[in-house]
């Protein structure tokens, strides 16, 4: 481009400056001619102000050029604007996330989760379809994420009251009543859909019958009867019998072992941490067994009586074939 420019200034030099050689040639022996002075005076004139104005003229070209690339560039670049909604929408993802975290109880529901893989472990015998595992661990966890998340719906007043709980997500106004409802409705009814179609009907139906004695016979007998304690045991129970069922699609004797060793050990737990935090459960409105037991001695005896039951089911998951042929 400048080779071109320069070429297009020296022909415009030598058709300005043609007119003052033909002028040269009038002189004869080296005769000044002040008419010829004169017009080469006025030409040179002539010449440097078109040479100015033609500089000029390249340079506000190539200046206006490069004005315009600038523009281009400047607006293809993010704008503080665009970069500010996107940490916003960021924001808003994480919010959320979080509290779908705390509504799901995470890493109870991950407990729940290891449960179940272990009773498809055990039904699965010598070899194991990982990917079966994989997709039951799956759905479980979504079923068990609902439950707790529904759990959380229907005691939003009651966990207001409690120190425990005051700061979860539906009390502390961090998320909505209708979209905690959403959120456990959609994980629940995706959850047991996934291990009806990745496992088998019965897995997805003891999936299902568990988020419903857990929301729905559970959930409201904490705050009627203490036998809400047992209740809950029982919930606790099923997720290893929906994992020995995904496998083998039949529940028998064998599958039976675990989910009753885990009963049994949850009595003990649940009897501790209701002890623990009677005052906050009774600030709460829920009925424990140990608020009537200042003392906390048969909350201790209940306890001890539910370890002890654990010791023949040790026998029978020692020897469960010997067991199933003596029974059967």
């Amino acid at each position: 481009m400048l080779r071109n420019s320069a070429t297009s200034l020296s022909s415009k030099l030598i058709s300005i400056s043609s007119p003052i050689f033909h002028r040269f040639s009038s002189i004869r022996g080296g005769v000044f001619d002040p008419h010829i002075h004169s017009s080469i005076g006025a030409s040179s004139n002539f010449l440097n102000s078109s040479k100015l104005g033609f500089i000029k003229r390249y340079v506000g070209e190539r200046a206006i050029g490069f004005s315009s690339s600038a523009t281009i560039i400047g607006s293809s670049a993010p704008t503080s604007a665009s970069l500010s909604g996107a940490r916003d929408v960021a924001g808003v993802f994480r919010h959320y996330g979080r509290c779908y975290w705390e509504l799901s109880k995470a890493r109870l529901s991950l407990l729940v989760v290891a449960t179940s893989g272990a009773g498809f472990v055990l039904g699965s015998g010598n070899v194991v379809d990982f990917v079966g595992l994989c997709w039951t661990c799956t759905g479980t966890m979504m079923v068990a994420a609902s439950a707790n998340s529904l759990n959380q719906v229907f005691e939003k007043s009651n966990d207001a009251k409690m120190k425990r709980t005051m700061q979860r997500p539906l009390p502390s106004g961090r998320i909505s009543l209708p979209h905690a409802a959403i959120w456990a409705s959609s994980v629940g009814v995706t959850g047991t859909t996934l291990l009806a179609c990745q496992a088998n009907i019965l897995a997805a139906g003891l999936a299902a019958t568990n988020l419903a004695l857990y929301a729905f016979m559970y959930t409201p007998l904490k705050q009627i009867h203490p036998l809400n304690t047992w209740v809950g045991a029982i919930v606790g129970a099923i997720p290893p019998l929906l994992g020995w069922a995904a496998v083998s699609g039949e529940i028998s004797l064998n599958g039976m072992i675990l989910p009753a060793a885990l009963y049994f050990w949850q009595i003990p737990h649940f009897m501790a941490l209701a002890y623990l935090c009677r005052n906050d459960y009774a600030a709460g409105g829920f009925k424990m067994f140990s608020l009537a037991d200042a003392s906390g001695r048969r909350t201790a005896l209940v306890a001890l009586r539910n370890c002890f039951y654990l010791l023949p089911i040790g026998f029978l998951a020692y020897d469960c074939e010997f067991w199933s042929y003596a029974i059967f």
